[in-house]
């Protein structure tokens, strides 16, 4: 009895490494930013947040408990390169609603809270982590908020610096695909200034 019962602990035991050491491979996919910020000044979203999902295409923001599609609408993601080749496409407000009407997969227009949690604070232009979400333009990207104060206005975020934005619907912004439902596993972080969260 004693002997069996060594053996299932060691069972478990050896399960629990091996989801460890997996979980510390699929980390060590994205490799750390800290080159990439202003001297002195410490990452806000640091790569050992994120962990890539599948091929590399999707991460998971463990802090916040959100997958996002790595590359911007338009983009194809290059596992081989870790990078997203092509353009993003711009479009206005309407034609994104549209667009993100038809996605499947739990994929949507994320909050403006959203995505303020994964705006890099240590370095501008763009102000993302460019491990984690390479070749990202430094322009405005739509959330799902809308700008009840101003008509025709909807809350995005400018990636060049890391704040939100309030463009007309008629402008181009660019789309990040987001699935989930954001916790905050960090109790020390702050809440996100301005953008309403509907």
């Amino acid at each position: 009895m004693a002997t069996l019962s060594r053996d299932r602990s060691n069972t478990i035991g050896l399960c629990i490494l091996l989801l460890l050491s997996i979980r510390m491979a699929q980390a060590a996919d994205i490799p750390d930013a800290t080159d990439a910020c202003i001297a002195g000044v410490a990452e806000t979203t640091p790569s050992t947040e994120f962990v890539a999902i599948g091929d590399g295409g999707v991460v998971r923001h463990e802090r916040t408990t959100l997958e996002w599609q790595r590359c911007t609408l338009g983009q194809t993601w290059n596992g081989k390169e870790s990078l997203c080749d092509g353009r993003p496409t711009p479009y206005p407000w309407d034609k994104t609603k549209k667009l993100v009407a038809g996605l499947q997969d739990g994929w949507r227009l994320p909050t403006g809270d959203e995505l303020l949690s994964i705006v890099e604070k240590c370095h501008v232009g763009p102000a993302i982590n460019p491990q984690v979400f390479p070749n990202t333009p430094g322009v405005f990207f739509w959330s799902s908020s809308t700008d009840i104060g101003g008509v025709g206005r909807a809350w995005s975020l400018s990636f060049f610096s890391g704040t939100p934005y309030r463009p007309g619907k008629t402008q181009n912004g660019r789309i990040r695909l987001v699935r989930g439902v954001m916790q905050t596993n960090d109790p020390n972080q702050a809440p996100a200034p301005n953008p309403p969260n509907p």
